[in-house]
């Protein structure tokens, strides 16, 4: 039983380490909202998704909801370039590390809800889940 919960202590802590780069945030953009992220080493992978709240106010239009995403890199090139989105997801692995910029505009005469999560890291693929054999005591 012993071994068993060190396993289960490892794959918490493993899970946790894996974790610390990520930051979710909702938001309310009228026009545009830059964030910026720091990414330290290049060769992490940045997971980065976002969906637009519907909102079910009179005065808001269906149809109206899509916002533009554009994600630069340190030296400013474009890394990532969405028009008119609800939602979207993506994965890049860094060129260069430094200080990443994600901007939304929102073309629409409403303010938007916007959830948005980065995921930062030394990761594989999200699908794979780890295994005895992954781990050692």
């Amino acid at each position: 039983m012993e071994g068993c919960s060190l396993r289960s202590v490892l794959v918490v802590l493993g899970l946790a380490y894996c974790l610390r780069s990520a930051v979710g945030i909702r938001f309310v953009i009228d026009r545009e909202e830059c964030f910026s992220h720091s990414v330290p080493y290049e060769g992490d992978k940045v997971h980065f998704s976002f969906v637009v709240i519907k909102s079910d106010t009179p005065w808001h239009k269906s149809g109206d909801e899509g916002v533009d995403l554009v994600v630069k890199g340190p030296s400013g090139d474009q890394i990532y370039d969405a028009r008119d989105k609800t939602s979207d997801k993506f994965e890049f692995v860094v060129q260069k590390k430094g200080i990443h910029r994600f901007c939304f505009t929102n073309k629409s005469p409403y303010h938007e809800n916007i959830d948005f999560d980065v995921h930062i890291g030394h990761f594989s693929y999200f699908e794979e889940h780890a295994k005895d054999e992954h781990l050692t005591l």
